[in-house]
């Protein structure tokens, strides 16, 4: 993706950029070997402020197999060389308050918002609204609150001494505040919320090229070359597809797909709401808006609620397990990052309701799990809705590499891997193409569960909404208590956020599980 700096009007349309997980952070194009741990860099390179380094970048060294790029390790800190001598290091990131937003902006929004129509149709236009509201402003406060943290946890273990770095990484964070099990949970969510989010993809293309195939009157390409092919089959082919792409190493190759991706997502939103508005209903935005009011305005059930709706808010808001690749990369995160978050959520929660409000009064009750379906298949929209498939494909190796890494350091010993780096052993090779296709067939497996919004539901629901409501009120509870005697009134806020985490996640748990086998 490119990641320019844009006027803030821009941010109006950021539901268009790129699809909500298939974030790439942005780059400082710094790479460094991943051999040696942060912790053996050298006193004389470590600022006398909270900032990271100060120094200026005078060598570079440049891996092409999984680089460790600055603002890109969304799960261990970035490891550095030792010959600290001979290379200046610079970890200070250089994007603006700005940028930091719409880079927030497209870690939020993209295909999650094409299942948000049917969501207001379980939750009800006011329940939505306020659901919205609710998962948006929360997950923005508990953003600050891991902001925030870093500092406190560094703060808190001092004593005096040299202050360490701030952690990079949502896992060092976690261990630094709650201990080495608490970091194994966030490591364990970040695996499941990764994977998780691949699984949607399977399902969105799965979706998207079955209704293709399917459709005789329109005759479009997808029928003509592969005709009544099942979703299943097609979510079968996905799998498939991504699997080879998933074993590449060197994610600069996916940088095309950028123009794609956010071509192909505008298209999505303006299309879908030029179509309602000229075609199927018709009749223009203001009586689309008139039919709200016959609308349900509440959900007639927890069930409703939560088991089908409010997991999938979660998936497009939540995003606190991607935010660590942002923070590296700015220049002044303690002081800029809470401002580009509030302005990055606000924007979104505003341009993702009023399309969802839009489209649940252009088809009502007949609104699809993803409201692309309610659009006909003629050549352009087909060749529109294709084009988010392939962007999809080429986003799946992205995000799936979180996950890729966090099994692969589980299961496969440093010694073995240095070995393999080293002797060209094909055991490593051998192991490593194991364990992608062993992730890439849970991907599939977890598409079993039910539609896209099922699946989306759930992991944003379980996975994200643990991350985003639990722990961070958990760590800032902590490090509070490392200050403090005992209970204070600051902690309430944080019990409240982290109560409201703990009923959402068991709520959306058995209520989806529940519509899914039953």
């Amino acid at each position: 993706m490119q990641y320019n700096r844009v006027p803030t009007t821009i941010l109006i349309v950021l539901q268009v950029i790129n699809i909500s997980t298939g974030f790439t952070p942005p780059s400082n194009d710094i790479r460094y070997s991943q051999k040696i741990k942060i912790s053996t860099i050298s006193p004389p390179l470590l600022g006398k402020s909270n900032d990271i380094f100060d120094s200026v970048v005078v060598d570079v060294i440049d891996t092409n197999d999984e680089p460790c790029i600055v603002g890109e390790n969304v799960v261990n800190a970035c490891d550095l060389p030792t010959d600290v001598s001979t290379t200046a290091i610079s970890l200070q990131g250089t994007q603006t308050k700005l940028s930091a937003a719409t880079n927030l902006g497209k870690c939020i929004c993209g295909a999650g918002s094409f299942a948000l129509p049917h969501v207001f149709l379980n939750e009800g236009v006011l329940g939505g609204t306020i659901a919205m509201i609710s998962c948006g402003y929360l997950a923005a406060i508990t953003m600050h609150s891991i902001n925030n943290s870093r500092f406190l946890a560094v703060e808190s273990i001092s004593n005096g001494e040299q202050r360490r770095n701030p952690p990079t990484s949502y896992v060092e964070l976690a261990d630094m505040a709650l201990g080495e099990k608490a970091a194994k949970v966030v490591f364990s969510l970040t695996l499941a919320a990764s994977l998780g989010v691949c699984s949607t993809y399977i399902v969105f293309v799965g979706q998207t090229l079955a209704s293709l195939s399917a459709d005789v009157e329109s005759n479009n390409i997808i029928h003509q070359i592969a005709p009544m092919i099942d979703q299943n089959t097609w979510e079968l082919i996905t799998a498939g597809t991504v699997l080879p792409l998933s074993l590449i190493r060197n994610y600069g190759v996916f940088k095309f797909t950028s123009a794609l991706g956010v071509t192909a997502v505008l298209g999505g939103i303006l299309v879908t709401l030029a179509y309602g508005v000229l075609v199927d209903p018709g009749g223009g935005i203001l009586e689309a808006l008139s039919i709200e009011s016959q609308l349900k305005m509440w959900p007639d059930s927890f069930s409703d609620a939560f088991g089908g709706s409010f997991g999938t808010i979660a998936y497009l808001f939540c995003v606190n397990f991607l935010t660590f690749p942002i923070i590296n990369s700015m220049k002044d995160a303690k002081n800029e990052y809470n401002g580009a978050v509030s302005l990055a959520v606000g924007s979104i929660w505003t341009v993702n309701i009023i399309f969802a409000i839009v489209c649940l009064g252009f088809y009502g009750d007949a609104t699809e799990d993803l409201v692309l379906q309610n659009l006909d298949n003629g050549p352009y929209l087909s060749a529109l809705k294709i084009l988010l498939c392939i962007d999809l494909l080429f986003t799946f190796p992205v995000v799936f590499s979180s996950g890729r890494q966090i099994l692969e350091n589980a299961l496969i010993s440093e010694d073995i891997q240095q070995k393999g780096e080293g002797e060209g052993d094909i055991s490593v090779t051998l192991s490593r193409t194991a364990i992608t296709s062993g992730a890439v067939a849970t991907c599939y497996g977890l598409t079993k569960i039910g539609g896209f919004g099922v699946v989306a539901n759930l992991i944003g629901g379980v996975a994200q909404g643990t991350l985003a409501f639990i722990i961070p009120p958990a760590i800032a509870i902590a490090l509070s208590r490392r200050t403090s005697e005992g209970f204070e009134a600051e902690e309430i806020p944080n019990w409240l956020i982290g109560s409201f985490g703990v009923a959402v996640v068991s709520s959306v748990t058995y209520f989806t599980l529940a519509e899914s086998f039953t």
